[in-house]
């Protein structure tokens, strides 16, 4: 039977795991609570700025770069719907190339602009529990309206580069208010100095990087700054309280998915020709259906 702690023992029953997580993330939950770790095992890192910054070959060369220091790491690859068909491309694990073969990735998809859905959460927790040293997390957006990443990383790696072409918007746009630390990728070409010089008072203290990604140039500093400042927290005991609010925000998002179905299915009960030909009962409608969703709650499962 697929979910069981035996199973993460292995890169293919791990993948079994996880394609389940993907369907059904409650059900995965359930099966493995058993397996999910009491202190923190994984240093998460999640990694999020503007499109086209590189933030997939950046995580190639981190998981190089770590895996040759012998952790073992894996990728966590979120990756946005169609809001009109939600299907999705997953073209962020086409991204990700020059991995070593030690390293584990995967794709999940996000519906409505939710840079961490459930799903991924389940897959967060999953990958701990599986003994991951790192677990890097690309998330599909950045700025004040996808910061969810926040909830869910112990360090979070805010991508920059030269060439954004309004970088006073980059700025406003919320990038500097939730990093960690700050990478101005492609620091091969000439105008990275002159953005590296524009971030630097901003980040107010926090570290700025610059690195070329896809020549590996200054990505074992990164990662010496990622792997000190870590250490920092693991000292301060944040790392404690970042795994208790990613708990947190596991559990809300566990409720919000079963309320939705409980909604979806008590919806379906209603006649379309009812809430048609009902406008102005629309009132009543909505308190019968709220009835009927706290009798749901109280009855349980």
């Amino acid at each position: 039977m697929v979910g069981t702690c035996a199973d993460l023992a292995d890169r293919s029953g791990l993948s079994r795991v996880l394609s389940l997580a993907e369907a059904r993330p409650l059900e995965v939950l359930l099966r493995l609570s058993d397996c999910l770790v009491r202190e923190p095992r994984s240093a998460v890192v999640g990694v999020t700025g503007p499109q086209g910054v590189g933030k997939s070959t950046l995580i190639s060369s981190l998981a190089r770069e770590l895996s040759s220091g012998g952790s073992r790491v894996a990728a966590l690859l979120v990756d946005p719907s169609s809001p009109l068909t939600g299907g999705a491309v997953l073209g962020n694990r086409l991204r990700i190339r020059d991995l070593p073969s030690e390293a584990f990735v995967r794709s999940v998809w996000a519906e409505d602009e939710r840079a961490v859905p459930l799903r991924a959460l389940t897959a967060l927790e999953v990958l701990e529990a599986a003994g991951y040293d790192y677990v890097i997390v690309e998330t599909p957006g950045a700025g004040q309206v996808n910061t969810s990443i926040l909830r869910i990383s112990d360090l979070v790696l805010v991508v920059l580069m030269p060439l954004l072409g309004d970088e006073v918007q980059a700025i406003k746009a919320g990038l500097m208010e939730i990093g960690d630390v700050y990478v101005v990728n492609k620091a091969d070409v000439p105008e990275a100095d002159l953005m590296y010089n524009y971030v630097k008072p901003f980040a107010k203290g926090r570290p700025v990087v610059k690195v070329s990604a896809l020549y590996r140039k200054n990505v074992g500093e990164l990662v010496e700054v990622l792997r000190g400042e870590l250490r920092r927290r693991s000292l301060e005991g944040s790392i404690e309280r970042k795994r208790a609010e990613r708990r947190r925000y596991l559990l809300e998002e566990a409720l919000l998915e079963l309320l939705h179905d409980a909604i979806r299915e008590e919806l379906g009960g209603l006649a379309s020709e009812e809430l048609l030909k009902r406008p102005d009962a629309l009132a009543e409608l909505v308190r019968d259906l709220k009835a009927r969703l706290a009798n749901r709650i109280v009855a349980g499962p």
